[in-house]
């Protein structure tokens, strides 16, 4: 092992250039050893959720654009990050075999990327110089980060003060990132960064609303989301109840017990599912996902557990493998499984249980090595209590459990959302991202959502399909939507369109709303929240934001 000085005097023998030295130098003034296991320690959640709220702006613009070149980053098996002005990771997005190597080095959301903490690398020399940068390989002060390409640019301000950085990062054998790809990433990135300093401009100017997150006349490019490729960075919106689903379903993608998600329906069980698969140490097998409310009864069980030759009339001859079988070494999710019946249930417990499944008419019991997410519209609990569901499967499955809260719970998700699906559906069909005027917007965030998630893509799939021009107005909307009116109680999502000192005498107006509400119902938060078709988690936010009693 050489000596600090030794590797620094090695270091300027190979002629790295005067920044990277400098860099080597404050590394090591920093207490690094290059030998040594320099990785960071994340931050708490709390610490984490601070930094995240003070660069929310930076973070979402990041998640928007690096939407549009997802699929060129999952095909370069490369990944890219957005760090505050002070190096720490606030989100991240790339195929989940890279993301998982930096976990294996703890550079994940809440981790700080500084030149104190990893030693020389990219968005850490890129907040120092202020600088465009790329670090390749031994140019990393650190040996642990030499099979590391990265490029990265800061987001400055007005005076060129740092208020973030993005990172682009491939891990490669030495000879697999030619010239050209070095330069398309390092000039990515920098587009990237132009991108979102303009943004930040035009906002502060006020030609956008607050919580416009696309571009409205860019032509997309990027692919929508294949949802088979899901990872938690796809996962679009911020709320803290949100957050808290995806920070339990990351943990919950290490370990390898069985999952339980609950929600409505079309609250996106199946993409946090395939998620949770896809950032797990069983990525590389199969995702099988069931629904089992479609699989006729009679059918249940062969389809889950298979045949042999013979078994009943109209079987292939060969036979056909089950579910289970096909997911061996993987994922097998088990969608609306309270609709199993009780018999097929049964079998599914003694699957769990044994490890080991019979194929109709077979002879012999095969071994499969499965872990079972399953997810449920309605509540297991409630179904066991009601004998519709077996008591002792409910506890094999419901070892780790997620509960997703509906879209109308989540009232500061759908803007983000909306222009989610609106960019998507550009990029699939080819065209320009369309523009919702302020009455059509407001009236779909204020819009209650029963079908949640599956019923937002839908309304922008109908928009795509049936409106010609650029512009979609309330007119447009479909007619279920367009004649709802503006959900009781969803005053604050309509205020990114007014100016500050409106939105203050609308909150005046949302407030007397609830207090004349509640007096008319005897004072009865409850009853008040049914009346203004709001939840009671929702009620209870806006009686502590407007200091009712």
């Amino acid at each position: 092992m050489l000596s600090i000085s030794d590797y620094l005097d090695a270091g300027h023998g190979r002629g790295l250039d005067a920044v990277t030295l400098a860099s080597w130098e404050r590394s090591r003034a920093a207490g690094l050893h290059p030998d040594g296991r320099n990785v960071p320690v994340p931050l708490e959640d709390v610490a984490y959720r601070e930094r995240l709220g003070a660069r929310a702006d930076i973070v979402d613009l990041f998640q928007h654009f690096t939407r549009r070149f997802a699929g060129a980053l999952e095909r370069l098996g490369a990944c890219s990050f957005v760090c505050d002005e002070e190096g720490y990771l606030l989100s991240r997005i790339g195929p989940a075999e890279t993301l998982r190597r930096f976990d294996h080095v703890s550079i994940r959301e809440g981790a700080s990327c500084s030149e104190a903490v990893l030693g020389t690398n990219a968005p850490g020399l890129a907040l120092v110089t202020r600088e465009p940068v790329m670090v390749t390989a031994d140019e990393h002060y650190s040996r642990l980060y030499h099979t590391a390409f990265c490029v990265a640019s800061p987001i400055l301000d007005d005076d060129r003060t740092p208020i973030g950085c993005i990172d682009i990062t491939k891990f490669f054998d030495r000879n697999d990132v030619s010239a050209q790809v070095r330069k398309d990433l390092l000039q990515l990135v920098i587009s990237l960064t132009d991108a979102i300093r303009s943004e930040l401009s035009l906002r502060r100017l006020g030609r956008l609303a607050p919580e416009a997150a696309a571009m409205p006349r860019l032509q997309a490019t990027a692919a929508p989301l294949d949802a088979s490729r899901a990872t938690f960075a796809h996962v679009v919106g911020r709320s803290p109840r949100l957050a808290e689903v995806v920070r339990l379903a990351r943990s919950y993608s290490l370990k390898d017990a069985n999952v339980l998600i609950q929600g409505e329906t079309g609250t996106g069980k199946e993409l946090l599912a395939r998620a949770i698969h896809n950032e797990g140490p069983r990525a590389a097998g199969h995702f099988v996902a069931v629904n089992c409310a479609a699989i006729p009864v009679e059918l249940a069980e062969s389809e889950l557990f298979g045949y042999e030759r013979g078994a009943f009339t109209g079987a292939r001859a060969e036979g056909q493998l089950g579910k289970f079988e096909l997911a061996h070494e993987g994922t097998l999710f088990l969608d609306e499984v309270d609709s199993m019946p009780l018999s097929v249930q049964a079998k599914i417990l003694r699957a769990v249980e044994t490890k080991r499944v019979s194929r109709i008419n077979g002879k012999r019991e095969i071994a499969v090595d499965v872990r079972i997410v399953a997810a449920g519209n309605r509540s297991l609990g409630e179904e066991v209590l009601a004998g519709r569901f077996r008591k002792d499967l409910f506890y094999r499955l419901n070892v780790l459990r997620l509960t997703i809260p509906p879209l109308r719970e989540l009232d500061d998700d759908i803007p983000a959302l909306l222009d989610a699906f609106l960019a998507a559906f550009a990029a699939e069909l080819g065209t320009g991202v369309k523009v919702l005027t302020d009455d059509a917007r407001a009236r779909l965030v204020g819009y209650d959502w029963p079908g949640n998630v599956r019923e937002l893509r839908n309304c922008v799939e109908y928009l795509y399909n049936t409106v010609d021009g650029e512009v979609v107005a309330l007119q447009h909307l479909p007619p279920e939507i367009a004649e709802s009116g503006p959900r009781a109680g969803a005053v604050a999502p309509l205020l990114h369109a007014v100016p500050a000192s409106t939105s203050l005498e609308l909150d005046a107006v949302a407030r007397q709303h609830i207090v004349e509400t509640m007096s008319r119902l005897g004072g009865s938060a409850v009853e008040a929240a049914r009346a203004l078709g709001i939840s009671r988690s929702s009620i209870y936010r806006k009686l502590k934001k407007h200091g009712i009693r």
